[in-house]
């Protein structure tokens, strides 16, 4: 869990804030604490009570861009998050994407345009905390935390939104941070609503033979069986 991890690393520059408050010079200690609180502040706002209406605070605006006032509150967040993310791109042997079946991607943050798939594609991001890096693409984002899954709404808004972009003739790429869990989600409606899946389980089967290492997990999981239970009741209306 996100906010597991994040709050338990605020620990050691709290204690480290406060044990040396009379020993570091006044610059040190300001600097630890606002890495510890920061973290902290992050570590309540991804819990599962504020996820879904906290997904601002990282400063995300709707075009893509980090805002100034995100930087400069949450700068200890951001910094470690782009070095998780390098660190694990050098160590581990897996693409930044994949291609799923014809014109769709799924992967990870394309941090460059040469991450992204040949052809121009569109742009679906499901983060709150990576900035949009190509900025002549067509592009549309889904703020959600890391480890949660996107509400029903986000996932028709998604899944509206790509299917514009593939009929006007253009390849999509679905993209979270890793392109594991809720870029996954997306993915998984997209290919029921276009037919290529009979239900989010199949969807799940196919996206992961080509992508190994996708996993719903528990939030992720219920994210689907809801949006499953929404388009059904749709069904039914009609």
């Amino acid at each position: 869990m996100l906010s597991t991890v994040v709050g338990t690393s605020t620990i050691i520059p709290a204690t480290l804030a406060f044990l040396g408050r009379k020993h570091f010079p006044l610059p040190v200690t300001l600097i630890l604490a606002h890495v510890a609180a920061s973290g902290f502040v992050v570590a309540i706002a991804a819990t599962d009570k504020f996820a879904s209406s906290s997904t601002f605070l990282l400063g995300k605006q709707p075009s893509g861009k980090i805002s100034w006032w995100g930087w400069a509150l949450f700068w200890p967040y951001h910094v470690a998050l782009r070095t998780k993310l390098w660190v694990q791109r050098q160590t581990r042997v897996e693409p930044v994407w994949n291609h799923i079946t014809d014109g769709w991607y799924l992967g990870g943050w394309p941090a460059s345009p040469k991450m992204l798939p040949e052809g121009a594609p569109a742009i679906l991001d499901c983060t709150c905390e990576l900035p949009r890096v190509q900025r002549h693409l067509p592009y549309d984002n889904l703020p959600i935390w890391d480890t949660h899954g996107p509400s029903v709404k986000q996932i028709d808004e998604g899944v509206k939104w790509a299917l514009g972009q593939k009929d006007s003739g253009r390849s999509v790429l679905v993209h979270c941070a890793h392109g594991h869990g809720r870029s996954l989600v997306v993915m998984c409606a997209i290919l029921v609503v276009t037919g290529q899946a009979g239900d989010f389980l199949e969807a799940y089967k196919m996206v992961k033979a080509a992508r190994p290492k996708v996993r719903l997990n528990s939030r992720q999981h219920k994210a689907l069986v809801q949006w499953q239970e929404h388009m059904k009741d749709r069904k039914k209306a009609t």
